[in-house]
């Protein structure tokens, strides 16, 4: 996958899931006021990357160890999928 850089959206997405986790991509969508349909599309990118990843066939996901460290970085960070 090439670099894609991480929306504030993206970022919302990772504290909710920070601060709440296990939880479903619907749940927090609607949490954060956002269209299920973006954040399906947000989603698939933060699992690409390895900053979220599922807990159970039930579509329930939680933030990983490297999705915590981009959440430390600078907000203007970009992520790749090597990151």
């Amino acid at each position: 996958m090439s670099s894609d850089r991480l929306r504030p959206a993206d970022r919302r997405i990772l504290e909710q899931l920070r601060d709440h986790p296990p939880d479903y991509m619907a749940l927090v969508a609607n949490r954060l006021g956002m269209p299920t349909g973006y954040v399906e599309r947000r989603w698939e990118v933060l699992v690409d990357v390895g900053y979220i990843e599922p807990v159970t066939g039930e579509a329930i996901y939680r933030l990983t160890e490297q999705g915590e460290r981009y959440l430390e970085t600078d907000p203007s960070a970009t992520i790749t999928a090597d990151d």
